[in-house]
């Protein structure tokens, strides 16, 4: 709905840049995910807690209109401590996540950049979570945090939602 305050983030996920969407039809088979970014992240203190406010105004079955309030508790950790980062990597719904939001970006942008771009995420992620020693591949080891995550972005790069070469509109 494009209502614009001083805590919408710059960057656009999907469609962004707004603290108020209208959504046609709600149920319980429709999942929408919100994406946050913490701008100032040295005024956090480790383990302080955070609030999100939802507030879905709807109509329902039976005419009348409808308010509910949906409040969410999380713990944030300090940027720098990757060990609680990890503890509160869930990989199945990140691999989720990121999906969708791959799938939304082949509608504007080449599938082959979107590769890419999905490429450049899981060796950002694995740089900053992973232990190994410089030169020596046999070091190379990944948390049970993060054990799954890279077979899921193995998996949806091959997948035919991102790779549409050669395969007509309809089975794209």
């Amino acid at each position: 709905m494009k209502q614009k305050n001083n805590f919408v983030a710059d960057t656009e996920i999907g469609v962004g840049q707004t603290n108020a969407w209208y959504i046609g039809g709600l149920d319980y088979n429709k999942s929408i995910a919100f994406y946050f970014d913490i701008c100032n992240t040295a005024a956090l203190p480790n383990h302080h807690k955070v609030h999100v406010q939802f507030q879905t105004h709807y109509q329902h079955v039976n005419g009348t209109k409808r308010v509910r309030v949906t409040t969410v508790q999380r713990l944030m950790s300090n940027p720098d401590d990757l060990r609680e980062m990890a503890y509160g990597f869930d990989q199945e719904t990140a691999a989720v996540l990121l999906s969708r939001y791959s799938i939304f970006k082949t509608f504007s942008e080449d599938a082959m950049d979107v590769i890419r771009w999905l490429d450049r995420m899981l060796i950002k992620l694995v740089a900053r979570f992973a232990e190994f020693k410089k030169d020596d591949p046999n070091s190379f080891k990944l948390s049970r945090e993060f054990s799954l995550f890279p077979q899921f972005m193995f998996y949806l790069r091959r997948s035919p939602f991102l790779q549409t070469f050669n395969a007509s509109p309809d089975e794209s």
